[in-house]
């Protein structure tokens, strides 16, 4: 499958992580006033626990908003930002744990052991969101790991103690877009999705999806939930703020360009769907992104 990524915040920095080439993981905690804007990716998967600071998390085509208790697992190379911008009342906190599956090896996932958390991964090819009470512990477990990743059996032990524990919680798709082939499969999904995106400064109901796919409205509506994690229209509305969030980004035009451009007919409707995804209105977002500084934390 090709779909592009919001094009607007430019090509996404390629952030280097040594460690992971050697080891079987790397863990982090951070701590600042705020979470700055940087669109970057890098061959690791990423696991990203936010145990204080509010904002707005950009991941491929996806945009949402995060708070105490976030609590996502992402592919390898999918473009990603967390976004607060303000200096953050008692600043910010997150753990992030990083690893290269290839480094484990081949027979190493083919363990039945590895089972639930081989599924999980083949899930998350499009970035997991997790929920639940649940998450505060897998949060308590890396951040411990983060406090003690020296390369040792027991750290080992911890981190498998996390991969045994996400696929006990109940997750929805990010639905961010991969530009790589990433090996997940479904090409009516995939189908669909590019039909989207040629379509997405026109309207675009979900009556004229279903036909896409020759399903009623309502079976659509059904089969898309299950694939995406959301309904359509919100889906929708996402991936149009996404592109309006990178135009804003990129300085090239103005907002309601953006938005008209996106697909969004109506300023009213646009300024409350982008409040609603980003919690942000777009001047806000747009005078956020221009008094970031040019070095920012990674992960």
């Amino acid at each position: 499958m090709k779909v592009s990524f919001p094009s607007g915040y430019g090509q996404p920095s390629r952030t280097p992580l040594p460690a992971t080439k050697t080891r079987a993981f790397s863990a982090h905690s951070y701590r600042e006033s705020t979470y700055r804007f940087l669109w970057h990716h890098h061959p690791e998967w990423e696991i990203v626990f936010i145990h204080n600071g509010r904002g707005t998390r950009h991941i491929g085509s996806s945009v949402e908003q995060f708070g105490p208790g976030d609590l996502v697992l992402l592919p390898g190379n999918v473009p990603h930002t967390w976004f607060s911008g303000k200096e953050q009342k008692g600043g910010i906190r997150c753990t992030v744990v990083h690893f290269l599956p290839q480094v484990w090896g081949k027979d190493f996932w083919e363990l039945p052991e590895m089972l639930g958390f081989q599924e999980l991964c083949k899930r998350a090819q499009r970035g997991l969101r997790f929920e639940g009470r649940a998450t505060g512990e897998v949060g308590r477990r890396m951040e411990a790991l983060a406090r003690n990743a020296s390369p040792s059996l027991t750290s080992l032990i911890s981190l498998l103690s996390i991969f045994e524990l996400l696929p006990q919680l109940t997750f929805h798709s990010l639905h961010a877009m991969d530009e790589a082939n990433s090996g997940w499969q479904n090409p009516r999904l995939d189908s669909l999705l590019e039909w989207i995106e040629r379509r997405l400064g026109s309207p675009v109901t979900q009556q004229e999806a279903a036909a896409q796919l020759k399903m009623t409205p309502a079976g659509f509506s059904r089969w898309f939930k299950s694939h995406m994690g959301c309904v359509f229209n919100r889906y929708l509305n996402e991936i149009r703020v996404a592109h309006v969030c990178a135009e804003i980004a990129s300085g090239q035009m103005s907002i309601s360009e953006a938005a008209f451009r996106a697909g969004y007919n109506n300023l009213s409707n646009f300024n409350r769907r982008f409040l609603e995804i980003t919690g942000l209105t777009p001047l806000a977002f747009r005078l956020q992104i221009q008094a970031q500084p040019t070095q920012s934390r990674r992960n």
